[in-house]
């Protein structure tokens, strides 16, 4: 099974540390209502935009894409057009079952205005259900890890995270294909600085997806650098793995038409290696 090789790259990655797109294939999204609610029914695997948000320097704000009636969500991230180095990061990533949509926190540390473009994957799958790791308390500076793991039977397609104040995700992908496993780093260092938190979320199926390796990019202290990962012809995809060492801050971790790209900035003192895969299926 594909399992035992994504298990030993990934492994090794967290032990080392650690918009608008076009719509694929199948499922062809209708624009997002104007109030943000979610679209009218389709069918298939498909991609969904929510509404563009604007984040001035020091700002920080959640933003969300909604499935459309009749499906559910996958996978989800956003995209940073405005300045794909600039340093926006990402402390909340996760589907929201209730309101059948994909949610994102995003903070802006440039010294510019950004703009923030959500977007959400979405299936019509109905054996997909959500499940949830408990929260893991971080200190000041510290780097946390937690799974959030599927039954023996069944296999992750998708996933996400969710970190307290200041505390960003810098790994987040399958894990041996039954979990979903996150690494994230609270960048708060002073000394009396309050707890934060962590946890992780697994998008869970009957239905075992593909997964294919994707473009490495290894960064300097300080660099920016791009990876990306492309499904196999004639599938779509579902989520995306994306991982770097404990100091590589994601700025952009989302799908693209025909795979899954990220972007991301070593903030730390040591070189650091981005790599991105992606979990593909059959529309």
């Amino acid at each position: 099974m594909q399992r035992t090789r994504r298990a030993a790259r990934t492994i090794s990655t967290f032990l080392a540390a650690a918009l608008p797109l076009s719509v694929p294939c199948a499922l062809t999204a209708p624009d997002a209502r104007a109030d943000g609610g979610p679209a009218p029914a389709t069918r298939g695997v498909g991609q969904q935009p929510g509404h563009p948000a604007v984040l001035y320097s020091g700002q920080e704000r959640t933003v969300a894409a909604y499935c459309p009636q009749g499906t559910k969500p996958t996978g989800g991230g956003a995209s940073v057009d405005s300045d794909l180095r600039s340093a926006v990061y990402f402390r909340k990533s996760l589907p929201d079952p209730a309101g059948n949509r994909w949610v994102l926190l995003a903070y802006n540390a440039s010294p510019d205005v950004q703009t923030v473009h959500p977007k959400v994957i979405c299936s019509t799958d109905s054996t997909l259900t959500y499940e949830a790791s408990k929260e893991t308390p971080l200190e000041p500076g510290e780097s946390g890890y937690t799974t959030a793991n599927c039954s023996n039977t069944r296999f992750v397609v998708g996933g996400g995270f969710e970190g307290g104040d200041r505390t960003f995700v810098t790994s987040s992908g399958s894990l041996n294909g039954g979990a979903w496993a996150v690494r994230m780093k609270y960048t708060d260092y002073r000394p009396d600085a309050p707890p934060s938190f962590q946890r992780s979320v697994a998008v869970c199926s009957d239905t075992q997806p593909t997964w294919k390796f994707g473009t490495t990019v290894d960064l300097a202290p300080g660099e920016v650098g791009n990876a990306t990962a492309e499904c196999p012809a004639g599938q779509v995809p579902l989520s995306g793995d994306t991982h770097g060492g404990t100091d590589v801050l994601l700025t952009t971790s989302a799908p693209t038409a025909t795979g899954w790209t990220a972007w991301a900035k070593n903030d730390g003192f040591d070189p650091r290696t981005l790599f991105v895969d992606v979990l593909c299926t059959t529309p």
